[in-house]
């Protein structure tokens, strides 16, 4: 039995769950900043390493290439990330002073989306939306049954979020299960610290299943994707996004029936093996076109 289209969700009042990747900031910035573009990112942070695309096995060869003799690798990866979190931080910056009105800000329409998951490490959404004084942005929360670990550690780190409130009871939630780059130590790049990233993905998925045994939630980003209709933007979603994927294809494994998920997505082939999970958001239409219609959509009242 096919599902319902977008508008339809929209007008039966669902709320929607966000997946935003770096093709976000590629659409309104353009392809020439290192918001856009992973690549871009790793050859401003090491021009002389030859980059194949697999950009954490990339980071791996660049830790290889920049470790200073008898430095520990972990030292190499720690410097590295904070020579990243310096180069993202200064464009955020730029972004955010210069490029104020590229930003689609009837995006977050808190009638339409409830959750955020951003796997980019800045936080332009927010930080746009603090600019604009007319709502608030909670600092970082974590009412999750990992809020009593240690605040440095992964699981506490991927499982927090800000919030922001639009009056009249209503909110988004702001989840960065990769990392942010106003915390160092929760920026997920390289393959070691991916391998916490699954293996965090894995205690996620039990304290889940727990708390469904018990008849409650877990107030997670997992827990957001399993329960919302989803919107992928901007995110090819490879397969090395095994953290979303697990995610993803656990809700297929466990749920007899469960909300859809959309891509906006130029190809529209059914043969293309991750399609087989996402619907197209629309069809026939280029980018633009697609932005436009959403845009429609999402301002309607």
């Amino acid at each position: 039995m096919p599902g319902k289209n977008i508008q339809s969700l929209i007008e039966s009042g669902e709320k929607f769950t966000i997946i935003l990747g770096s093709g976000f900031h590629q659409h309104f910035l353009g392809e020439d900043s290192i918001l856009s573009s992973w690549k871009l990112l790793l050859q401003t942070l090491s021009p002389e390493t030859k980059l194949t695309g697999e950009y954490h096995l990339d980071f791996e060869r660049i830790i290889k290439a920049k470790k200073i003799t008898f430095e520990d690798s972990s030292k190499t990866e720690e410097r590295l990330i904070k020579c990243v979190k310096e180069l993202l931080q200064k464009e955020q910056e730029r972004v955010l002073d210069n490029c104020f009105g590229c930003y689609p800000t009837w995006l977050f329409n808190p009638k339409f989306v409830s959750d955020v998951i951003s796997l980019n490490f800045d936080e332009i959404p927010e930080l746009l939306h603090k600019k604009l004084k007319v709502v608030k942005v909670s600092k970082f929360k974590n009412d999750s049954s990992f809020k009593k670990e240690s605040k440095t550690s992964y699981p506490y780190l991927s499982t927090r979020y800000k919030a922001i409130d639009y009056g009249n009871n209503e909110s988004i939630r702001f989840w960065h299960p990769h990392g942010i780059i106003s915390s160092k130590k929760s920026i997920v790049l390289g393959l070691h610290r991916y391998a916490h990233m699954v293996e965090n993905g894995l205690r996620i998925r039990n304290h889940h299943m727990k708390a469904k045994r018990n008849n409650t939630h877990d107030n997670t980003w997992y827990d957001k994707l399993l329960f919302n209709p989803v919107i992928i933007l901007g995110a090819g979603m490879s397969p090395s996004e095994w953290d979303l994927w697990f995610a993803l294809t656990s809700r297929e494994r466990t749920n007899a029936s469960h909300p859809q998920i959309f891509q906006m997505r130029e190809c529209e082939c059914k043969n293309h093996a991750q399609h087989q999970w996402f619907e197209p958001l629309f069809k026939g239409m280029t980018f633009d076109e697609q932005w436009k219609e959403l845009e429609r959509l999402f301002k309607q009242q």
